[in-house]
């Protein structure tokens, strides 16, 4: 199979002392010996639970986290999340298919005042534009953010979406609004949403799925973003290939807590990769195209830091 490569997304950070290619996450973010005293370093990596659209073009604004300073990376998650009026939840722990609701909290938790004046939101340093979802699939990701941030523990993930949002369906170029004016998402972040790579840095990916996050109506599509973290350390992984080229649409991975998609490559190889899925047994559902039939796989098992290969998948007519 042939490698499954990342996006270069150059993102300057700090005026230019550290320049990081989403393609050698391992290597490049690995070190610790640039971080300054007092901080440490997060690194947020955008990547799509994708759907039949051919573009899917999403405007990000900007990208804060919440650090409670008080506290450290390992200490016990609380047992609940709070959040600001007026912010779309999703949560950062749940199954692909998630929770939504709107967060009617104030920020405060059972800390108290202590816990109050320890924690503050900071805007990470980005590439704001519009992104193509349609891109990061398959085992691809890109570098969204990056910053040195207060030593403490991230709690929260707040993405701010703009307007400049697009559907391209049939090759044609729709808009995209945001339903109910919401242009912000809030995650809540437990211990194992991040992957620590040395000490003091720490990756966190974000899933955006695009099958639950854009709506039609009234023949007009809305998006209302539905997002979900891992971290590559806390889930597993599937990924296979699906032939005859041309005969092949949708994956789908499923149990009874966890369902996620991809779409694979439309090349004669037609490899796929779902990422972030929790520990398991899982049915494979791969959509026929073209007179092809559907298939489907059961009793696939997914372990906690693997990928699962099912090797390669033909479809009949």
């Amino acid at each position: 199979m042939k490698t499954l490569g990342r996006l270069f997304l150059p993102l300057v950070v700090l005026g230019g002392f550290l320049i990081f290619f989403a393609c050698h996450k391992e290597s490049s973010y690995s070190s610790s010996a640039n971080i300054p005293p007092g901080k440490m370093q997060l690194s947020v990596f955008l990547t799509d639970g994708p759907f039949n659209f051919q573009k899917v073009l999403v405007d990000i604004k900007s990208v804060q986290v919440l650090v409670d300073t008080c506290h450290r990376f390992g200490d016990p998650d609380e047992s609940s999340c709070s959040l600001g009026d007026g912010d779309h939840h999703e949560n950062g722990d749940d199954d692909h298919q998630g929770d939504e609701n709107n967060g009617d909290g104030d920020n405060h938790d059972d800390h108290g005042r202590r816990s109050d004046s320890c924690q503050q939101w900071i805007t990470l340093q980005i590439h704001p534009g519009t992104y193509d979802l349609m891109t990061l699939r398959n085992g691809t990701d890109t570098l969204l953010a990056a910053s040195f941030i207060p030593k403490g523990k991230v709690k929260q993930i707040k993405i701010i979406l703009g307007t400049d949002n697009s559907v391209m369906v049939d090759s044609v170029t729709k808009p995209l609004t945001i339903c109910g004016g919401k242009d912000s998402v809030v995650i809540c972040l437990r211990n194992e949403s991040l992957d620590s790579i040395a000490s003091n840095n720490f990756h966190l990916l974000v899933d955006f799925n695009v099958a639950r996050s854009i709506r039609v109506e009234d023949s007009s599509f809305c998006l209302r973003p539905s997002l979900r973290v891992f971290s590559e350390k806390h889930t597993g992984s599937i990924e296979g290939e699906v032939g005859p080229e041309n005969g092949f649409g949708l994956v789908k991975a499923f149990n009874s807590t966890d369902t996620a998609f991809a779409l694979p490559d439309g090349d004669e190889e037609g490899e796929f990769k779902i990422r972030g899925l929790n520990a398991g047994t899982y049915s494979v559902w791969i959509q026929g195209i073209n007179g092809y039939q559907d298939s489907t796989i059961t009793g696939v098992q997914v372990s906690i830091g693997e990928e699962t290969k099912i090797g390669r998948v033909t479809l009949h007519k």
